[in-house]
């Protein structure tokens, strides 16, 4: 193994000029705000700069929030290897022409995410990114037709909530005359209950859901009948120990049995269980992602003639493509106060709302860059062991989306720090690992 990352993620600052209501920096629970001293980002860069070949900027907050934004790039462009990039992401609202003609002139940076969802007229923008429009669309703009522009790689990043679903064409035909690099559609991480009616996912897995289509409205019934004659089979066993006569009981048909294990075998045969409470409590939201897949169809065809690479996530998850991003790409995640993750998800303390409950996640360190060094923190052997373990999420980890359990008050899924194999920390929820929610590495 490297004793390097290959990809280190480090958060430059948590404060954003922002406050957008579906992102978790309107509302999550650390209120200390931090930006990470130019000191310990140089330190960091001198120990292991040399050894990464992608560095990604930005976490919770607004990356040029920072004031010493554009020195953390030039020291970066100093110790990174050559043929290494740099990366980061940003609400748009700071990068203005002064910093865009000093960073594409040094040649600082490799590739700009731009989050916006706000850049089309739409009915609603409460959930978006949706401040200072014009001075966003201005800086872009700026960026697209700068005579350095083909130095660096422009993507716009936006979220798909239930309320602009139905903008997400006029988005593409938009950012297609700016002819922008990619676009990166993810789904919305709930981190708010009143968000929970804008996902436009669900949890169930492709290879749970057409056996739980099957039974379709039945499966109370089922589930009902089945409990009833599993309770008539207890009975006779009980009844042939007090009665002599047992040649009299006579076994009777079982259909709710029958067909309640014909679908629990095919399950088992795809190895998923089957979450028969989310299922009906998310059924009409599911007959809705349906024609999600034929909006998801037309985008990739208008991307496709306007020569637009279209990054979409899955609407229903693969439970066989689980991955953890994070431990596939080896990154490591630095946030603002110095204190390390395993991924983005760990960061902050916040709350989730997924697979119908809500769930308090805690930051999850590996240990300070403050009092550690980052060969150290990488090398830990519970760390590494880790990471290993992620590389085979199905066969190290369960999977929430397909377990009743989950969405029933389950101790794990609501809030211990493990899963219910004893994993730490609690991936077995993870909509990244699913290609739900996209990672921006």
């Amino acid at each position: 193994m490297s004793e390097y990352p290959e990809t280190m993620q480090i958060e430059p600052t948590n404060v954003c000029n922002f406050s957008c209501s579906m992102c978790l920096n309107s509302g999550f629970k650390d209120n200390s705000k931090f930006s990470l001293p130019l000191e310990i980002y140089q330190k960091i860069a001198e120990e292991s700069f040399p050894s990464i070949s992608r560095l990604v900027l930005y976490g919770m907050g607004e990356p040029l929030s920072h004031p010493n934004f554009i020195e953390m790039l030039q020291i970066a462009r100093r110790y990174l290897p050559k043929n290494a990039t740099i990366f980061f992401t940003t609400n748009g609202s700071l990068l203005n022409a002064e910093k865009i003609d000093f960073i594409l002139k040094n040649r600082l940076v490799d590739e700009i995410t731009f989050s916006c969802d706000a850049l089309i007229e739409s009915e609603s923008n409460d959930h978006g990114h949706s401040r200072e429009v014009q001075e966003v669309e201005t800086n872009l703009l700026y960026l697209l037709n700068h005579e350095l522009r083909s130095l660096v790689k422009i993507g716009i990043s936006s979220v798909i909530l239930k309320s602009n679903v139905n903008n997400l064409g006029k988005l593409v035909k938009k950012l297609s005359k700016y002819k922008v690099d990619y676009i990166s559609l993810s789904h919305l991480f709930p981190y708010f209950e009143y968000l929970m009616d804008e996902v436009m996912f669900t949890m169930i897995s492709k290879e749970a859901l057409p056996i739980l289509e099957e039974a379709g409205d039945n499966w109370k019934e089922l589930v009902l009948g089945y409990t009833r004659e599993l309770f008539a089979e207890q009975m006779q066993v009980s009844y042939k120990e007090i009665y002599t006569k047992s040649e009299n009981i006579v076994q009777k048909q079982r259909p709710f049995s029958e067909k309640y294990k014909s679908l629990l075998n095919k399950a088992k045969k795809r190895d998923v269980l089957l979450n028969i409470s989310l299922y009906d409590l998310e059924k009409e939201k599911i007959k809705r992602l349906y024609n999600l897949e034929h909006i998801f169809s037309e985008l990739e065809t208008k991307a496709k003639e306007k020569g637009i690479d279209l990054l979409l996530p899955d609407i229903v998850p693969i439970y066989a493509e689980r991955e953890c991003p994070y431990s596939s790409k080896e990154t490591l995640v630095i946030r603002s106060d110095g204190e390390t993750a395993p991924c983005f998800n760990y960061l902050w303390r916040h709350d989730t709302y997924l697979n119908s409950h809500s769930r308090s996640s805690s930051h999850f360190s590996l240990g300070s860059v403050m009092e550690k060094t980052i060969k150290e923190i990488w090398n830990d052997d519970s760390h590494q062991k880790s990471r290993n373990k992620k590389k085979k999420m199905n066969e190290n980890f369960p999977y929430c989306g397909d377990c009743s359990l989950s969405s029933n008050n389950c101790f794990y899924a609501i809030e211990d720090t493990s899963d219910c194999w004893g994993n730490e920390p609690f991936c077995s929820e993870c909509p990244y690992s699913v290609n739900l929610i996209k990672c921006l590495l």
